[in-house]
């Protein structure tokens, strides 16, 4: 039997085309790209891989973009394939490593390969690894990390690479292609459930398109909007919308909010609704208290009671152990709607019949903008659950600042293209430096996918070449009556200019003359300005120019061939910028590192160089930077935790506040970050690097009392942050404070503290998913 058939004895229900096409491309050596809508099953395929190590005896990795991605694949694996075939790998803990199925996120996968992870040794054994929600190559953060992986992934190793549908999945594959080794592309607009689109407009739920056309609703169409509807229209009511999806059978639903604060409010809309049946609420308040004994904490917060009645939130700003309860409600269909921030679209298996999408533009750092039609894509491909619906529906919510027309558009345009986010970091130049040389390194730089992609991005700027060399020849074809070439032309524009100049000055000198009287110097300049002229004339008139009736259009065109050689130049300059962009900024972090001494005559990592290169953090010389000029010494541990809490870098919201004082040691030790991230930033400016050195010293005192044993219900009576916002730093400060304990080149005393500071933190809710995942 072959590996195929044997596969499809162990799955419960047939194989679609593209499924079975992807497998059998697995279990013919190759590497393969799968492009599919979401919801169409593109797991089966990794789940093929899975099947294939336990089988072959090698191991396969699977990874993901977000640690709850992969705690959710682990559970899944879990019962699928047993307890001990499957483990888990995060930045701060190591459960089963030595079983067939790992999960990790991508980070962790990529740390590997540059040999910082202490499980590097583990890829020896990989047969298989999976790239899960390949697409986020497109995050502008945090895309690196795919690229790198796929870069650096051994020749030995097939890779699978599931992606949401994307425009240019060939490009992707082919790239792939060149840096690895034989890989094949299965692509798939095949939806197993279908999908129907509506809009929500003065509380009614219409169709969006006429019949099967994508064609806007003539009713649409007719309908005014923007700002003329009167005010009570302008924005929807929650619970009005989800009571008329109830009767249209549309529950249960995902309705995206793009704002933690609107999704808490949409939820407490709903707390009048009750849609559950007795046995549906019976079930969900027997799972609420399951949960409750493990997280007894939880048992005041105030989203329980919400969550009984049928309806959640699902946001950064809640504790983590607060959204894989509502994740495991959904799944069991005891949520009727949950109100979810865009995040939940990345691939949590959170099946839902219908998805909700409240607006079709979002804030962003430099304003409002529509949404693309990925995001579009990816948000309204949640809706549909395989083997349960005949259809998904996805509505669309009317707003004041967009149409019925662009919600059509939307969702009738084709994705977008995947575009490259690779930007090279302190990180990667010193960890490329220990195994390779400059040549080597520059090498690999070309091959990343942005560099593979290059005509394409440039593909703007190349047309514009090409149209200005057009016009530049059909200038330059210009029909000298004289057949003059354009060096002797411009000879004699110069005699022309510089003729008509001297006659200017004879002029004013002959009207100065005649107003103020003849003087002897004056007479000379007079004489020698006309003789100068005068010979100008001469030369002049022994060119075919001085009387040709072409002489102005020549002229004409001259000028216009001066212009096109600048801008061709100009265009030349920026494509040449454009095809090096990543080796110099490689370059430019290599000589700021060469500068500093982390880097040797033999372009070497230095002592100093290999601490930089073994950290994890958002700039890498910052934190070198403290740790080796001591500025992490001497410190006690919560204060030490107090201080890396600064550089977490959290996104925090406007307005944030907290009213506990932290101690003057540790307002004294910011100061030493503040005076370094000056120094850091003059060096950077320097060379040209663009890495991001800050200090925020938001959480300090927040941090500071949780170590000092402060409980949670105290912590956060004394800030607006979120809780799941002030889990997530104080998890990140236990990370960067793990990491100082583990690198072997810390200073004992330093790294010692970092351990009794992880110890102060590491308390519920903080380890509460750890505690979850013991459970799994």
């Amino acid at each position: 039997m072959n590996p195929i058939q044997a596969y499809e004895q162990y799955i419960p229900f047939p194989l679609d085309d593209f499924q079975r096409e992807a497998i059998e491309t697995i279990a013919n050596g190759h590497s393969v790209v799968v492009c599919a809508p979401t919801g169409s099953g593109k797991t089966v395929i990794a789940e093929f891989a899975a099947f294939q190590a336990i089988e072959q005896g090698c191991k396969v990795f699977y990874t993901t973009p977000l640690k709850a991605l992969s705690n959710q694949k682990f559970y899944d694996f879990k019962k699928q394939f047993g307890d001990a075939n499957v483990g888990l790998l995060t930045g701060d803990m190591s459960h089963n490593r030595d079983a067939r199925i790992v999960v990790m996120t991508t980070e962790v996968f990529r740390n590997m390969l540059y040999g910082l992870s202490e499980d590097s040794s583990l890829l020896s054994q990989v047969g298989y690894v999976v790239l899960d929600e390949c697409h986020y190559m497109n995050d502008s953060d945090r895309g690196t990390v795919w690229e790198e992986s796929i870069i650096y992934c051994p020749d030995t190793i097939q890779i699978i690479a599931l992606s949401a549908t994307i425009a240019n999945a060939k490009e992707l594959t082919a790239w792939i292609n060149e840096v690895h080794h034989d890989t094949q592309l299965v692509s798939s607009d095949f939806r197993p459930v279908p999908l129907r689109f509506y809009y929500h407009n003065r509380g009614e739920i219409m169709p969006l398109f006429e019949g099967s056309s994508h064609k806007l609703n003539k009713r649409l169409r007719a309908a005014r909007s923007g700002n003329r509807d009167p005010k009570h229209h302008r924005q929807f009511q929650t619970s009005q919308l989800i009571e008329e999806m109830y009767e249209r059978d549309m529950l249960p639903a995902i309705v995206f909010v793009f704002s933690r604060k609107g999704c808490d409010k949409a939820l407490f809309e709903t707390r009048k609704l009750d849609l559950l049946t007795r046995e549906e609420r019976a079930r969900l308040k027997a799972e609420v208290a399951q949960f409750l004994e493990q997280m007894p904490f939880l048992k005041d917060n105030e989203m329980i009671p919400l969550l009984e009645n049928g309806f959640a939130s699902h946001h950064a700003g809640l504790l983590p152990g607060l959204k894989m309860l509502v994740e495991n409600l959904f799944q069991q269909g005891l949520i009727k709607a949950v109100f979810a921030t865009e995040t939940l679209a990345a691939g949590i298996n959170m099946p839902a019949r219908s998805t909700v999408i409240t607006a079709i533009s979002k804030r962003t750092d430099t304003g409002h903008r529509l949404l693309t039609a990925s995001e579009f894509l990816q948000m309204s491909g949640r809706a549909g659950r395989r083997g349960m619906d005949e259809v998904g529906h996805v509505v669309v919510v009317h707003s004041q600042f967009n149409s019925a027309q662009e919600a059509a558009t939307l969702a009738s345009s084709p994705s977008d293209p995947l575009n490259s986010q690779f930007t090279p970091t302190y990180g990667m130049v010193l960890n490329l430096l220990q195994k390779w040389t400059l040549d080597d390194a520059r090498f690999l730089m070309s091959k990343s996918f942005g560099a593979f992609t290059v005509q394409r991005r440039l593909a703007p700027i190349l047309k514009d070449l090409a149209e200005r060399k057009g016009q530049l020849a059909e200038v330059e074809g210009f029909a000298c009556p004289a057949s003059l070439n354009w060096d002797d032309f411009e000879q004699y524009l110069k005699w022309f200019d510089t003729y008509h100049d001297q006659s200017r000055q004879v002029g004013v000198l002959k009207k100065q003359i005649h107003q103020f009287g003849s003087h002897p110097e004056m007479l000379a300049v007079l004489k020698q300005q006309e003789a100068e002229r005068s010979q100008l004339q001469n030369n002049m008139k022994a060119m075919a120019c001085f009387t040709c009736d072409q002489f102005n259009r020549h002229r004409r065109a001259d000028e216009r061939r001066f212009k096109l050689h600048r801008q061709v130049h100009k265009l030349e300059e920026t494509l040449e910028a454009e095809k090096n962009y990543y080796w110099q900024q490689f370059i430019n972090i290599y000589k700021l590192l060469k500068e500093v001494g982390y880097v040797d005559e033999a372009d070497r990592p230095t002592s100093d160089g290999l601490l930089c290169a073994e950290l994890r953090t958002e700039n890498e010389l910052f934190l070198a930077t403290l740790v080796n000029e001591g500025c992490l010494n001497d410190l006690r541990p919560e204060v030490l935790a107090a201080t890396l809490a600064a550089l977490v870098n959290d996104s925090f919201r406007e307005n944030t506040y907290t009213s506990i004082k932290w101690s003057a040691e540790s307002r004294k030790a910011c100061q030493n970050l503040f005076r370094e991230a000056r120094r850091i930033e003059r060096l950077q400016e320097k060379h040209g690097v663009s890495v991001p050195v800050n200090v925020i010293t938001i959480p300090c005192g927040l941090v500071e009392a949780w170590a000092l044993g402060l409980d949670w219900d105290g912590l956060m009576a004394s800030t607006n942050l979120g809780e799941g916002d002030l889990v997530r730093t104080l998890r990140r400060t236990s990370d960067l404070l793990r990491q100082l304990s583990r690198i072997p080149s810390i200073p004992s005393e330093l790294g010692s503290c970092a351990r009794q500071a992880v110890a102060l933190l590491y308390r519920d809710p903080i380890r509460e998913l750890d505690v979850l995942e013991d459970g799994l």
